[in-house]
């Protein structure tokens, strides 16, 4: 059932209201942040030490049960279809300020796995998608420029989030952190929802893009879908699945240099304060560069974004590997923010303009799948060559061998082309 004061509100404005959708959509992505790697890693020392876990089973814990909170995301944007974002992540949001409640209570190993499988579903998962799959409902044409400016706030808004968690930690304690998350979530996001939330702009009469957008010569979307595909149809595809590996493969390599960015900058001769300082280093670089990703999702073919994402990124890592002490920050983040930008424009243009709107949730909640089981095998690989081979070097030049191969992989990432005997009734 509609709410009736978000319908009366959104009528009453006199401009397009996909400008509205637009901050909601970059506060829900930034409210993702309880299940998101960047935060759960600062309150890794202090559940080891409540606990008294190993680093092994930590890991082990945050693995297993990212892996499980990867399966159900398809069945998530399934969902969202069918009922609609505004009901399905008002539901989303508060299981997971549930879900950051009981983390903090946390007092055995079992507890942490249930806590991890939760916060990493509709946190990292669920939240995540609802949020990017707000855009394409209202944006066409300048969903990438569009994109590109939620980025940028994002980015932002979450380079200060280790830093003040820290902080909140050392005043309240870790466990009461967890419980003003939860919080937060509850008490501002979904009022947020409810009073202003619309899935489309056909529920209150207005166009996608607005009125006149699509008007524009500069707007051009040089990658319209020449059908709404579902998700099997998707699957027939070569772009699908180039572009599922890419996310794959991003999700865990990215996930797996988080994990271990303090050891890998340290191992360099670098300080714990210098190592931590580069997160907020990159969020801010990566900011920067959003915004010209998402021009250019709007002006090119989006095969040339993927190639130079996955391109930049593997140069990045070769940073990592190769460039001395003094200069490894600045280059790395540099490299890696370009690399962001890039796919960030990517990531919020290609499933709409390849597949289009009617089954977007389902098509990119597959998508997610397997981001979100990328991100929980990507520490885990690294951990075990670091065991083996005592350093970093194995895994991060395999990383960017793969990051390499689907940079050209992804100059094949072409829309898709409809056969003439799919044209039938």
């Amino acid at each position: 059932m509609h709410s009736k004061i978000n319908y009366w509100l959104a009528k009453r404005t006199n401009f397009f209201y996909g400008w509205i959708i637009l901050p909601i959509s970059t506060l829900a992505a930034f409210f993702t942040s309880p299940g998101q790697t960047y935060m759960v890693s600062v309150f890794n020392p202090s559940l080891r030490e409540a606990l008294d876990l190993s680093l092994t089973q930590l890991t082990g814990a945050y693995m297993f049960g990212t892996v499980l909170a990867s399966l159900p995301q398809t069945y998530i944007g399934q969902w969202a279809d069918r009922i609609g974002i505004r009901k399905t992540i008002f539901i989303i949001a508060t299981l997971f300020s549930l879900a950051c409640v009981f983390i903090s209570q946390v007092s055995s190993l079992l507890m942490l796995f249930i806590s991890f499988f939760f916060l990493r579903m509709l946190g990292q998962g669920a939240l995540e998608l609802l949020s990017v799959n707000m855009l394409p409902m209202w944006f066409r044409n300048t969903l990438g420029t569009v994109s590109g400016i939620k980025n940028v706030v994002v980015n932002l808004l979450i380079g200060v989030v280790p830093i003040s968690i820290l902080a909140l930690i050392g005043n309240v304690g870790w466990r009461k952190t967890y419980i003003l998350a939860g919080a937060s979530v509850f008490l501002i996001l979904l009022p947020i929802i409810y009073f202003f939330y619309i899935n489309r702009p056909e529920e209150i009469g207005q166009t996608i893009d607005g009125d006149d957008s699509s008007n524009s010569p500069e707007s051009v979307d040089l990658d319209a879908p020449e059908k709404e595909f579902n998700l099997k149809e998707a699957m027939r595809t070569r772009a699908y699945w180039i572009l599922t590996l890419s996310w794959f493969a991003w999700a865990a390599i990215a996930t797996a240099i988080t994990f271990n960015l303090l050891p890998i900058f340290t191992a360099k001769g670098l300080t714990e304060e210098q190592a931590a300082a580069s997160f907020t280093i990159l969020m801010v670089v990566s900011a920067i560069f959003q915004i010209f990703g998402g021009m250019i999702a709007d002006r090119v073919q989006l095969r040339w974004m993927s190639f130079g994402a996955m391109g930049f990124y593997g140069l990045a890592i070769g940073a990592l590997i190769y460039i001395p002490d003094g200069s490894v920050v600045l280059v790395y983040t540099l490299i890696l923010g370009m690399a962001q930008g890039l796919f960030g424009g990517l990531g919020n243009t290609v499933w709409v303009r390849y597949f289009g709107r009617e089954h977007l949730g389902k098509i990119r909640g597959s998508v997610w799948t397997a981001a979100v089981a990328g991100s929980s095998v990507g520490p885990f690989i690294m951990g075990i060559t670091y065991d083996l081979s005592g350093d970093f070097f194995i895994s991060l030049a395999g990383f960017a061998v793969i990051l390499f191969g689907l940079a050209i992989a992804g100059i094949w990432a072409t829309p898709p082309v409809i056969k003439l005997s799919e044209h039938k009734l």
